[in-house]
């Protein structure tokens, strides 16, 4: 979310996106992507997502404090008119010590999830799948049974989004009607600015991989993944319910994870988990027997602090009726 394509994606949905880097000494030390949503009243705050990436020989809880306080700074001189807080999401493991006393919150909401579980892609490709809970094998197992072949899209047409958003309808109506999906202007700009996994491969830039399932030539579902670095990411996922029992799904995340093996990545990012929010996603993800891993969610730069607690209180009062 830190690439220059992913900035790119926010360009096509509208958003103000800027990027710098923090030198120290003339070297770099860090860098982000400073993404503008706008509220209404004309005010806005800004969006670093997954962000800001430090270089490993900066980080550290004082160095990367020293960021952070850098960050501030630049924005309190910057003093943007409209501009309620910024909100970092570092991807870090645990808090610097006394943010709060510099004047940053740490909101107990969190934008990306905050939990992930990603599979290792060491060793060989029998090694991998004998790592998976039993279950799990038997389901790709199954799905072979039954006819399921995978497909990794040369180029993402309009037409296989409008067969994904088919299947993330009946996907919808199978988890009650809650909605996890984007507006379809999503994934429309998120074709459109990040290129094609299948041309001309390079891991320092990040591309989308649609891997389409199909049970005896009919399409029974579909995954987004992007790939990037050495790490493939599952992105977006939805099924018809008539192809349930073929077990599409799994066969589906075990053809990305080959085809990530392939072009030489070392991991396979199943997303956020989360038993309070996602319980059976949550399961069926943790059946790949991966390894998890946490980040310390949203950390809000108040630029103006009477409008950055009336912006909470909005929120919380909202939440309070959606739900």
């Amino acid at each position: 979310m830190q690439t220059w394509e992913w900035g790119a994606f926010q360009e096509e949905l509208g958003r103000k996106v800027e990027r710098y880097f923090m030198t120290d000494a003339n070297a770099t030390v860090a860098a982000f992507t400073f993404v503008s949503h706008q509220l209404p009243f004309n005010l806005s705050y800004a969006y670093i997502p997954r962000g800001p990436v430090i270089t490993a020989r900066t980080a550290g809880r004082a160095g990367t404090l020293d960021i952070f306080r850098s960050i501030q700074a630049w924005i309190r001189e910057e003093n943007r008119p409209g501009m309620i807080f910024v909100r970092m999401e570092p991807p870090l493991s645990s808090m610097p010590p006394d943010l709060s006393k510099y004047g940053f919150r740490a909101p107990l909401y969190y934008v990306q999830p905050r939990h992930n579980h990603t599979i290792v892609l060491d060793g060989t490709e029998q090694e991998i799948v004998a790592r998976f809970h039993p279950s799990t094998r038997s389901n790709i197992r199954r799905a072979e049974q039954r006819g399921v072949t995978a497909e990794l899209k040369r180029g993402i047409e309009e037409t296989d989004v409008d067969t994904f958003f088919q299947m993330a309808r009946q996907t919808i109506h199978r988890n009650s009607g809650k909605n996890v999906y984007p507006q379809r202007a999503y994934f429309d700009a998120l074709t459109q600015a990040i290129p094609s996994v299948a041309d001309d491969y390079d891991p320092a830039r990040l591309s989308l991989g649609a891997f389409c399932a199909y049970e005896h030539g009919r399409p029974a579902a579909t995954h987004f993944v992007l790939f990037f670095g050495d790490t493939a990411t599952y992105l977006y996922g939805a099924s018809f319910t008539d192809s349930l029992r073929s077990k599409a799904a799994s066969y589906l995340h075990w053809a990305a994870m080959r085809e990530a093996k392939r072009k030489g990545l070392k991991h396979y990012d199943l997303g956020g988990v989360d038993e309070a929010r996602w319980p059976t996603l949550t399961r069926f993800k943790r059946q790949f027997r991966g390894k998890e891993f946490s980040y310390v969610g949203n950390i809000d730069i108040p630029a103006r602090p009477a409008l950055y607690r009336a912006y909470n209180i909005v929120r919380r009062f909202r939440e309070f009726f959606i739900a």
